[in-house]
């Protein structure tokens, strides 16, 4: 008689439905996980659908957004699909840490070496998450963080860093990263799982398709799948973009 083993290594529900069964069952607990893909692919809303399905599910969580105010997000957030960040703020599910923030303000009002912010962009992420303890974590697009770290060593060495600080946090992590400045192959190199958003016109439609890249320690989808946006966020559905 076969007897039910532990689960060694819990899953993470994503939130997004089709997203789980490409992946085997969600994100492996405590990992980086990272989205990227061009602008208007869909990445800020997967990281918050991932978000807002954990504060429903009685998870809390953090989101960081370096290079815009939290106003910007709620706004779009709450418009697009009605989610209520700010009512998840005041029920202390969710802690919003924006470009208000001193740390990330110094570097728009001063000119500060480019490692030694992001040490201390480290350093303040650490602190943040030790405060609030948060199970899941949003990092909106942190390629513009690094674009100014002229060696790829440096680049390496600070990615795992930060990586390894958010693996130690015990947090699941989702990080957006565009492709615009070719920044995205350390962060993803870097990270336990990479997915790969996009957006393109085939005949006379445009559409958004999705992928795992890789997924490490996890069985994955070996296709490329339609991704939709509804008035209820992002859905994967089982066809295929292309004829």
């Amino acid at each position: 008689m076969a007897t039910s083993q532990p689960d060694e290594f819990p899953r993470v529900k994503s939130g997004i439905p089709g997203f789980d069964e490409m992946v085997d069952g969600g994100f492996h607990r405590g990992t980086v996980n990272t989205i990227t893909g061009p602008s208007g692919s869909g990445k800020t809303v997967f990281a918050s659908q991932y978000i807002y399905y954990g504060a429903d599910i009685g998870e809390k969580g953090m989101i960081i957004t370096p290079s815009e105010t939290a106003e910007f997000l709620k706004r779009e957030m709450r418009s697009s699909f009605g989610w209520d960040l700010s009512d998840l703020e005041k029920q202390g599910k969710l802690s919003i840490v924006d470009v208000t923030d001193p740390v990330l303000r110094l570097q728009k009002s001063i000119e500060v070496d480019p490692v030694e912010f992001l040490i201390n962009f480290r350093k303040m992420v650490e602190r943040k998450l030790q405060d609030f303890k948060p199970q899941r974590l949003f990092i909106d697009d942190l390629t513009a963080l690094f674009l100014s770290v002229e060696s790829p060593f440096k680049v390496r060495s600070l990615v795992d860093d930060l990586f390894g600080s958010l693996r130690t946090s015990g947090t699941t992590s989702v990080i957006t990263i565009g492709t615009a400045f070719g920044m995205n192959q350390y962060l993803e190199y870097g990270a336990d799982s990479a997915t790969i958003l996009n957006r393109e016109r085939i005949g006379n439609s445009l559409i958004r398709s999705i992928f795992i890249m890789k997924m490490r320690g996890s069985k994955i989808t070996n296709s490329i799948r339609v991704l939709d946006i509804s008035d209820d966020g992002l859905s994967i559905s089982n066809l295929s973009p292309y004829p």
